[in-house]
């Protein structure tokens, strides 16, 4: 009878988190997404492309408790806003309409939803959560990857909806220590220098040949446990990497 009872309650719970995971994400647009632009290894982003990695319960979680948190910390009423923009026309196009495209008509088009959109005084500020497990380090600046992102939230705004949004701001959730909060506020890049570096990112996914590997604190086993938290290690070392590093 134990094991009945935990199997119902553990089948149920999933059952409610995909739930919610597909009521809140919905249908995933078949374009670049701002992750892929902001991501510390171009090859990274290619490989998941060609291997895409298994949906198992782990990443289920960790997705249900940021949609829980977000759910639940609106900060206005433009929230959760989706917009996509076409980098090579320089043009905005609603979700609804690049859902319809065939799939090599997406190839120049990214996607991303802010957050919030908040007003103080007489600016625009972009605001984004993170949640991460500080375990006793506090944070005292943004993730440069967290900043690029909002300043790509930055062009996305104002190509769809004629906001110009100068400032933005991070808010870190610390997992470890009850959702501790660390509000760090910071002046946006100018849009045309991110459009600039969405052009340039945009020609490394879309080229013919593979982007060389760039070594980060995903790969480089530089942590306590000596692990490896990207799942394409075995690709990449076919492809050939940038530097060498300890086996695993």
């Amino acid at each position: 009878m134990d094991s009945d009872i935990t199997s119902y309650v553990i089948n149920s719970i999933e059952h409610a988190m995909q739930k919610t995971l597909n009521k809140s994400t919905g249908t995933r647009l078949r374009t670049w997404h701002v992750s892929d632009f902001v991501s510390p290894c171009m090859r990274k982003v290619r490989f998941s492309r060609l291997y895409p990695e298994e949906f198992d319960q782990k990443k289920r979680a960790v997705l249900f408790a940021g949609v829980v948190i977000h759910e639940h910390t609106k900060l206005s009423h433009f929230n959760e806003m989706t917009m996509c923009y076409d980098i090579e026309n320089d043009r905005s196009l609603t979700p609804q309409t690049v859902a319809t495209l065939p799939r090599d008509d997406t190839l120049g088009i990214i996607t991303g939803t802010l957050d919030d959109l908040i007003r103080v005084n007489d600016d625009f500020v972009i605001v984004d959560k993170k949640t991460f497990s500080g375990k006793g380090f506090k944070k005292t600046e943004p993730n440069e990857e967290h900043v690029k992102q909002l300043d790509i939230y930055r062009v996305l705004l104002r190509e769809s909806y004629g906001i110009d949004a100068k400032y933005g701001c991070i808010v870190y959730l610390d997992k470890s220590n009850d959702l501790d909060m660390t509000v760090l506020p910071f002046e946006l890049t100018d849009v045309g220098t991110t459009k600039k570096f969405m052009r340039d990112i945009l020609a490394q996914l879309n080229s013919p040949l593979m982007p060389k590997a760039t070594i980060t604190w995903l790969c480089n086993m530089k942590n306590r446990e000596k692990k490896c938290y990207c799942p394409f290690l075995t690709q990449c070392e076919r492809e050939g990497r940038t530097t060498d590093i300890p086996p695993v």
